[in-house]
């Protein structure tokens, strides 16, 4: 543009070729939303001052000092016990400054390696939060529960020391926001899936409120939910008694579907519509453009819908992450230094296809989707015309990493018609005992989109097919609508022994669970009401590299 002769003539065919083409590409892109360019909401703390939470028309929303409307789009930090080194003056200054960020969520994982076990990363966070401050972004200090899943547990005690500590470091600060609990959830022993479980998380949250409120800090503060905070219609029901705080909800665009009702209990957008309809402010803390395991993707179209939805309603969100983890979800590139040095800015290169697109939704830019951003999703519907797992139109029928499975590198896909499983033993998913499974890789069905009903069942049976003899240990949780979580007796084992050499020169040998060995298949075969299993997780080990699963199913 620079290099444009100012000659008449040539200004009126720029002008035409703008016309012509910009609005065309622009619309073929963003054709299905209204609600992705622009973003004249995304108001720096300079601009915005304290933040408040105000009824708009008839919904709890975010707003600036001033009573109008604000949204907050920025990015959270992967673990800061893994990835301390995005804590930088470059980074903070190219978030603000390039990509426009208005927030940073600072991720404080406690247990998995965090603050419980190695307090120095407390400083982490403090260097984060100054940096916050003086680049002009509001700030979430992110109080990182996950396992175990609820926030009471013994390895959280240190939550009121935590936070009084910031508030005391920061008081009333207009930059920060508290985010007391990041994914209340049924992990070893956690919170159940209903209005039990967030009782718990509720009975947790609100002494800690009230001593923030009661040193005088009028601060925003998110609360997250059962389920991995996608249950906000749980915490409408039954609310904090608190005007500034806010619910959480998570999602990742491949697994979380979009819903255009507010009464499907098992889809987080529903629940956030929920919430909404019913009196409580909303703020999504943590999404993807993946799975929920950070792998597979992006699905940007997903993302879109999600977005779209998010900003329509004046939802504030954070992308998560800002790392080089090599994994989907990240924003930068795994070669990529997360500091971007002195002049501010990561490329284009080094920001994965993820970090572009986010980038482009948090300053409300026109984004050139990729032909295809959902490569990995299954070309055609799933075929489940057989009634179970059988694999023989071509896809996974569902299933990929667990988002909490301990070990992800492991690869998932459908070879000669069955379910492949690669790299277990080198990646570490060997543990053969009956109670260890928790170590192994754990697979589930989570855009499967399908059902079975196994009632009066009492054995689940696969076909374990190797290019050699194998030992391979398997656990396993069936799921249903409202059977969500129970935890396994044992694992069942087949060993080399067990395997028989087939036509096409592999091995195979047919591994069988019973309802003892499986608390929560034993209770939905026995439900009447409800023996419908939605969803399946299998804890995988072997010290075989290279497994198949075929013909999974559940028998009388």
């Amino acid at each position: 543009m620079k290099k444009l002769k100012k000659r008449f003539c040539s200004i009126i065919v720029l002008i035409a070729m703008l016309f012509v083409a910009v609005p065309s590409v622009v619309a073929a892109a963003e054709s299905n939303y209204s609600h992705l360019l622009g973003n004249s909401n995304v108001k720096k703390p300079s601009v915005g001052g304290r933040l408040q939470v105000l009824e708009k028309n008839g919904v709890k929303t975010l707003c600036d000092e001033s009573g109008e409307l604000i949204q907050l789009r920025g990015m959270s930090t992967h673990g800061l016990q893994w990835f301390p080194g995005i804590v930088n003056q470059n980074a903070f200054v190219t978030l603000s400054n390039d990509w426009d960020s208005n927030v940073i969520r600072l991720a404080m994982y406690v247990a998995e390696g965090g603050y419980a076990s190695n307090s120095s990363i407390m400083q982490t966070v403090i260097n984060g939060i100054n940096y916050a401050i003086a680049n002009d972004m509001y700030v979430i200090v992110d109080w990182h529960t996950l396992n175990p899943g609820d926030p009471n547990a013994s390895v959280y005690t240190g939550a009121q020391t935590f936070f009084n500590t910031i508030a005391d470091l920061y008081p009333n600060s207009k930059y920060i926001i508290y985010e007391l609990c990041n994914e209340p959830n049924s992990e070893n022993g956690g919170v159940s899936n209903d209005a039990t479980g967030w009782a718990a998380v509720k009975s947790y949250a609100e002494p800690i409120i009230q001593s923030l409120r009661e040193k005088g800090n009028q601060n925003i503060i998110i609360v997250g939910n059962p389920f991995w905070s996608q249950r906000p219609d749980l915490a409408a029901d039954n609310p904090i008694n608190d005007v500034n705080t806010m619910y959480s909800v998570h999602f990742y665009s491949g697994t979380n579907p979009v819903s255009t009702v507010d009464t499907n209990r098992d889809n987080a957008m529903s629940n956030v519509r929920y919430a909404l309809n019913h009196g409580v402010a909303v703020f999504a803390t943590e999404w993807g453009t993946s799975l929920a395991t950070g792998t597979t993707g992006p699905y940007l179209g997903k993302a879109d819908a999600w977005l779209d939805f998010l900003n329509e309603n004046n939802i504030s969100w954070c992308n998560f992450s800002i790392s080089n983890k090599d994994e989907i979800a990240s924003a930068l590139t795994s070669s990529t230094s997360m500091d971007p040095g002195s002049d501010y800015v990561w490329s284009e290169s080094e920001l994965t296809t993820s970090g572009q697109y986010v980038r482009a939704r948090i300053k409300g830019i026109y984004y050139a989707t990729p032909e295809d951003p959902s490569t990995s999703e299954p070309t055609a519907p799933i075929d489940f015309s057989s009634g179970y797992w059988d694999f023989n139109d071509g896809t996974t029928q569902g299933f990929g990493i667990n988002a909490d499975s301990p070990i992800t590198a492991v690869t998932v896909a459908n070879e000669n018609n069955a379910l492949r499983i690669t790299g277990l033993n080198t990646k570490g998913s060997n543990d053969l005992s009956e109670n260890n499974y928790w170590a192994n890789v754990r697979l589930s069905a989570d855009i499967w989109g399908q059902s079975i009903n196994i009632y009066g069942d009492t054995k689940l049976t696969m076909d374990i097919i190797a290019p050699s003899p194998a030992n391979v240990s398997i656990a396993a949780i069936p799921q249903s609508s409202s059977h969500g979580w129970a935890n396994p007796t044992r694992a069942i084992r087949v060993w080399t022994g067990n395997f028989t050499a087939q036509s096409d020169g592999t091995y195979k040998a047919t591994l069988t669970i019973s309802t003892a060995d499986s608390p929560n298949f034993s209770t939905i075969a026995a439900d009447a009401s409800d023996s419908t299993v939605t969803n399946m997780i299998l804890f995988v080990g072997s010290d075989s590299d290279d497994i198949s699963l075929d013909n999974i199913k559940f028998i009388p």
